[in-house]
C-alpha cells in the first residue's frame, strides 16, 4: 500500500494562494492532493491565472479579490468561496512579508508601520481562523489549519514589527489549537528559512546557502509539501506545532568548522 497524502472530497482555502511564490505551489500541491481550492488574493490577474492553472490540472477551482486587511471584505470573499467550492475543510494562511520601506531600526519605529505590518501578518490572519473554525464547528465538522510563520519569529535585526506579527501568529495559533481541539479543529504552522520567490529572489545567494546546512535555499515547493501533510490525516495528531522548514538554518552553520566561540589555540589548529 502506497502512503500518500490525501485530501479528496474536500475544500480548500489558500489565502495569497496566486502571485507565483509559495501561495501558487500551495495551492498546487493541496489541489493535487485531491482538494477543490479557493484562492483568495488583491490581484485580479492573479487570481485568474491561479485558477485557470489549478483548473488545467483537474482542480475543482474558485477565487475571490480583497484586500485582506479589511475584515468585512475578508469575510466576505470567504464566504464566497465556500459558496462555489463547498463547506471549508482546511486553510492555509500564506499572505505576509515585509515589505521594503519596513526595514527599520527598533528604537526608530514608527506606529503606522507597525500597525501595517500587523495588519498584513496576524490580523487577517486570526480573522480568516475565526471564519473558518466556526464554520467548522457550526456544522459539527473536524478540520485543520495551517498558518505560515518564519524564523523571524525569533526575532531578527532591523524586523521589530514582522518578528513580533510572526511570533503573534504563533503563539494565537497554539491557543487556538487548544480552543478548538474539542471539536477535531487542529491548527499548525509552518515556519519557512530563506526561500527562493518571485519577491524574494530567485537566486541562490552562494553565501547565505553555504550556511545553510543542506547548503541550497527552499523552494515554494519545500514549503507546500509540509503544509499540505499537516492538513492531511497522515498528521491527524498533530496540532499546535510550529515546523521549521528550513535546510536546518536554525540550527547555525552546517559542515565542520568550529564555533566563532571556541578560542583555545589547540583546538582551533587541530581543525583548521
Amino acid at each position: 500500500m502506497t502512503l500518500a497524502i490525501d485530501l479528496s472530497g474536500r475544500a480548500a482555502l489558500v489565502v495569497g494562494g496566486a502571485g507565483g511564490g509559495i501561495g501558487t505551489a500551495m495551492a498546487t500541491t493541496i489541489g493535487r492532493a485531491g482538494a477543490g481550492v479557493g484562492v483568495i488574493t488583491n490581484v485580479e490577474e492573479h487570481a485568474a491565472d491561479s485558477v485557470a492553472r489549478l483548473r488545467e490540472i483537474g482542480v475543482p477551482a474558485a477565487s475571490a479579490v480583497c484586500d485582506v486587511t479589511d475584515e468585512a471584505a475578508l469575510v466576505d470573499a470567504i464566504a464566497s468561496i465556500a459558496r462555489d467550492l463547498g463547506p471549508l475543510r482546511h486553510a492555509v494562511n500564506v499572505v505576509g512579508g515585509n515589505m521594503g520601506s519596513e526595514w527599520q531600526r527598533a528604537r526608530e519605529y514608527d506606529l503606522a508601520t507597525f500597525d501595517r505590518v500587523m495588519a498584513r501578518n496576524l490580523r487577517y490572519a486570526v480573522v480568516a481562523c475565526r471564519e473558518v473554525a466556526a464554520s467548522l464547528v457550526a456544522a459539527n465538522q473536524s478540520g485543520s489549519i495551517v498558518n505560515i510563520s518564519s524564523l523571524a519569529a525569533r526575532g531578527t535585526p532591523l524586523l521589530a514589527a514582522y518578528s513580533a506579527a510572526k511570533a503573534g501568529l504563533e503563539s494565537f495559533s497554539r491557543t487556538m489549537a487548544l480552543e478548538w481541539g474539542q471539536y477535531g479543529i487542529r491548527v499548525n504552522l509552518v515556519a519557512p528559512g530563506t526561500v527562493k520567490t518571485p519577491r524574494a529572489g530567485q537566486s541562490d545567494l552562494a553565501g547565505p546557502a553555504a550556511s545553510i546546512p543542506l547548503g541550497r535555499r527552499g523552494t515554494p515547493e519545500d514549503i507546500a509539501n509540509a503544509a499540505a501533510f499537516l492538513l492531511s490525516d497522515l498528521a491527524a495528531y498533530i496540532t499546535g506545532q510550529v515546523v521549521l522548514v528550513d535546510g536546518g538554518s536554525g540550527l547555525g552553520a552546517g559542515g565542520e568548522t568550529l564555533p566563532a566561540f571556541v578560542t583555545n589555540p589547540a583546538v582551533r589548529a587541530r581543525f583548521a
